[in-house]
């Protein structure tokens, strides 16, 4: 799984919580590494998308995609995704395409320390603890009810434009994690899925087994409460308790050189407009220069932060909130609609009128 939640309670033998954890933040907004843009740049490159498509405005060099060690912000994901979905028309079953993917082993010691975890519960406090280690941008907790447990995924805060994708990414991920932990094939109760059901669900047959209910209230995995008891084959308390220090070392480490995400954070819940440097300092409880000197030594800038903010707001705004351009740009603190034509363009080769148009619907 992309995550399993976000801090809280142990849930496993010793008993069980109604909701463990809780909603994460909207898209979060911490570094994470390259293993889920390298899975979307491989599937576009088997459909005949270009790489330099793909990464077009997200900051990231051809090079990064193939660096073990290089990290990616939240922002710089999404607008991969949105290339992505935009480039191949947002067909059904895409997320999971590139969900299928991403194996455990790519999560590192998080995921060793799920494996080695003695029940799927305590793999579970172990993924809550710990969530920033993962590469899941929606909100995700787990809520017990009679005879069920429920791993929710909240897409409320997710840009709409590329939130079935995204789903779509987490339910697969989920899927194959699961079925490592547990050594045999997960096969939950259902599985809720609030969009719409699409003309063709055939990508969706890939979760053999499993009935899938679409335009439900959200989305879950609803699975047996008993699973949560389920003892994990590869269990082991030293090697749990090794790879638990790893991810509190790093953790810590993440949290001494996350300003860029904090700022990009800032920027997704500002209530109005764009923020200047300053004031998002101030919000940060620093100074500028201070702000100015931690953002250089991340690599990045506040203006590229505020570059991909727009980016994505812009993205979402237009295709899901029906606005016109001036209320966008007035929205977004541009001073007039024309600046914010030039900058939509830069970002996606497209003025804003085009880009609707050329949306799945949007003809």
């Amino acid at each position: 799984m992309s995550a399993l939640g976000n801090g809280g309670q142990a849930v496993g033998s010793s008993g069980h919580s109604a909701v463990v954890g809780g909603l994460l933040p909207p898209v979060r907004p911490f570094p994470r590494g390259i293993a889920t843009v390298r899975a979307m740049v491989e599937v576009a490159g088997e459909h005949g998308v270009p790489l330099a498509r793909c990464l077009a405005n997200s900051g990231l060099s051809e090079a990064a995609v193939t660096d073990e060690g290089a990290h990616v912000r939240a922002g710089q994901e999404l607008i991969v995704a949105h290339n992505l979905v935009r480039a191949m028309g947002d067909p059904p079953g895409l997320g999971l395409e590139v969900g299928r993917r991403i194996r455990l082993r790519t999560y590192s010691v998080w995921g060793f320390a799920l494996l080695a975890s003695p029940t799927l519960g305590d793999a579970a406090a172990v993924g809550l603890r710990y969530l920033e280690l993962t590469f899941a941008v929606v909100g995700i907790h787990l809520q017990h009810g009679p005879g069920e447990v429920h791993l929710v995924l909240d897409d409320a805060c997710v840009p709409r434009s590329i939130r079935r994708f995204l789903i779509e990414r987490e339910i697969a991920v989920i899927r194959t994690i699961l079925d490592s932990i547990l050594g045999e094939p997960f096969t939950p109760l259902r599985v809720d899925l609030r969009f719409a059901r699409p003309r063709s669900s055939t990508p969706y047959e890939a979760l053999a087994g499993t009935p899938i209910v679409f335009g439900a209230p959200r989305n879950a995995f609803v699975a047996d409460a008993a699973l949560l008891d389920r003892p994990l084959p590869q269990a082991d308390h030293h090697t749990m308790r090794v790879c638990e220090r790893e991810c509190r070392v790093l953790l810590a480490r993440r949290a001494e050189t996350g300003s860029a995400g904090r700022v990009a954070d800032l920027l997704a819940r500002w209530p109005e407009g764009i923020p200047a440097m300053g004031a998002a300092a101030s919000a940060l409880h620093m100074s500028t220069r201070t702000l100015h000197r931690r953002l250089s030594a991340e690599g990045t800038s506040y203006r590229r932060l505020v570059d991909e903010a727009r980016h994505a707001r812009a993205v979402d705004m237009l295709t899901t909130a029906g606005l016109g351009v001036e209320q966008i740009a007035a929205r977004l603190g541009y001073a007039d609609g024309a600046a914010f034509v030039r900058a939509f363009r830069r970002w996606t080769g497209a003025t804003p009128g085009a880009y609707r148009v050329g949306l799945p619907g949007g003809g």
